[in-house]
C-alpha cells in the first residue's frame, strides 16, 4: 500500500472520529464555537509538536499564508455548520454522509483550477459514492 493511501486512511479515521465527537457535543447541546476554540487549540498544539519532533522550522510563503487562511475559514465554517446540525438534532447517519460529499467539491475544484484529469472510472466511482451517501442519509 502506498504512503499517500496510508496517510489518507489516517485522515479518514481522524475525520470519522471528529464527526463522532461533534455529534456527542451536539447531543450535549454544546455551543459549537466554544467547542471549536478548544479543538483548535489542540490542533495548534499537535502542529507545534510535529514541528518540534520533526525538527522542522516554520516556513510558509506569504501566498501560502493566504491559502492556509482560506482553508481555516472554510474549515471553521464547515465545522460550525456540522456541529450546529448535530446540535439541532441531526442524526450522525444523515449529517455525516452529507458532509462527506465535500470530496465532490474538491474533485471539481482540482479539475477546474488545477487541471487534474477526471477519468471515466473516477466519475463512476464518485457517482457510486454519491448514491451511497444519498442512500445512507435517508
Amino acid at each position: 500500500m502506498s504512503l499517500p493511501i496510508i496517510l489518507a486512511i489516517g485522515g479518514l479515521l481522524g475525520f470519522g472520529f471528529s464527526n463522532f465527537f461533534w455529534k456527542v457535543a451536539g447531543i450535549n447541546k454544546v455551543y459549537p464555537a466554544s467547542f471549536m476554540v478548544v479543538e483548535t487549540l489542540v490542533v495548534l498544539t499537535v502542529a507545534i509538536t510535529i514541528h518540534i519532533l520533526q525538527k522542522q522550522s516554520f516556513v510558509l510563503a506569504p501566498r501560502m499564508v493566504g491559502l492556509a487562511s482560506l482553508a481555516g475559514l472554510s474549515a471553521g465554517f464547515a465545522i460550525f455548520a456540522t456541529m450546529s446540525a448535530f446540535n439541532v438534532g441531526g442524526e450522525a447517519s444523515v449529517v455525516s454522509p452529507i458532509t462527506s460529499l465535500g470530496f465532490v467539491v474538491a474533485v471539481l475544484l482540482a479539475y477546474i483550477l488545477l487541471k487534474e484529469p477526471i477519468t471515466t472510472t473516477k466519475i463512476a466511482g464518485s457517482g457510486l459514492a454519491i448514491i451511497a451517501i444519498i442512500l445512507l442519509s435517508r
